[in-house]
């Protein structure tokens, strides 16, 4: 799940970033779509208006492109879309509406999801409460976010108890048991006391808002995330199985959404941490539990 800082940080890039290439004749940037985009979110990425982009390409159906079409956008000589910028204190605010989703937000005030949740303490931007009041930050160009660390290979995980819980789990929401391991390992290296600097506990990592969601939600029973592996797996391994089911049995799209929120992940959006972190689970488990 995304956060600013985790107990096991990040490497490669996965998830396909763009493809960019820039024409010297025409001065245009000539991008290849990748699974998940979106034309509103390109417009974002290139500060170019949908109809602009519908224009140039001569797109008859703005909600309709594929991966690998190739697109054209107004250029100049640097390719690479410019880094998100960083909140500054002030700002105004904005209460949610019924329906809202917060990339639709983000994207009303032209700035990143990730900006909103640090501004307002958002642990899951999957879930915002109509009525809510967000704090809508002043966004100072010149700052850029720091880098985040690099997430190191993690060694093989050897707990007997621990793998059988997760089969079972898996075996009862039809998961790949793999997958679920290779989740578990990246996350907490199958700690069960293991806890984040920003809340999430337990073997899976669970967020404390996902959490509520899952127990007042979906399970409709509490469950103790925080202090049972068992309960942790069967919570973490359910929301993984409901995201491979929103995101119509995609394995890197449901990682992805696991890590950064699913509202993103449908929007086209994946941060560069959340593609180094889609490209760990697959390679751990490639490596320790492969096909």
């Amino acid at each position: 799940m995304f956060r600013l800082a985790r107990l096991v940080a990040s490497v490669a890039v996965s998830i396909a970033l763009p493809l960019l290439f820039v024409s010297a004749a025409s001065g245009q940037i000539r991008y290849v779509v990748q699974p998940g985009d979106t034309l509103s979110y390109l417009s974002q990425v290139y500060a170019t208006a949908v109809s602009d982009i519908v224009s140039i390409n001569s797109i008859s159906n703005p909600n309709l492109i594929f991966p690998g079409q190739e697109l054209l956008f107004p250029g100049n000589d640097n390719a690479t879309p410019d880094p998100a910028p960083a909140p500054a204190s002030g700002g105004e605010t904005y209460t949610i509406q019924p329906g809202d989703t917060l990339s639709a937000i983000a994207q009303h005030y032209n700035m990143t999801i990730g900006v909103l949740q640090q501004a307002n303490n958002i642990d899951d931007p999957a879930l915002i409460i109509a009525g809510h009041t967000l704090t809508i930050p002043v966004i100072t160009p010149e700052a850029t976010p720091a880098p985040l660390p690099k997430l190191q290979f993690p060694p093989k995980p050897d707990d007997s108890d621990t793998e059988a819980i997760i089969d079972q789990m898996a075996a009862e929401d039809g998961v790949d048991p793999n997958l679920v391991k290779a989740v578990a390992t990246v996350e907490s290296g199958w700690h069960e006391g293991a806890v984040s600097s920003t809340g999430a506990v337990g073997v899976m990592q669970l967020m404390p808002g996902t959490a509520q969601w899952l127990e007042t939600e979906v399970f409709k029973y509490p469950l103790n995330e925080d202090t049972s592996a068992y309960d942790n797996i069967k919570m973490g391994t359910k929301y993984l199985q409901l995201l491979l089911q929103s995101t119509a049995g995609n394995d890197h799209l449901a990682v992805a959404a696991y890590y950064q929120g699913l509202a993103p992940t449908q929007d086209g959006v994946f941060y560069p941490d959340t593609a180094d972190y889609v490209d760990m689970i697959f390679r751990v488990r490639d490596a320790y539990w492969p096909e």
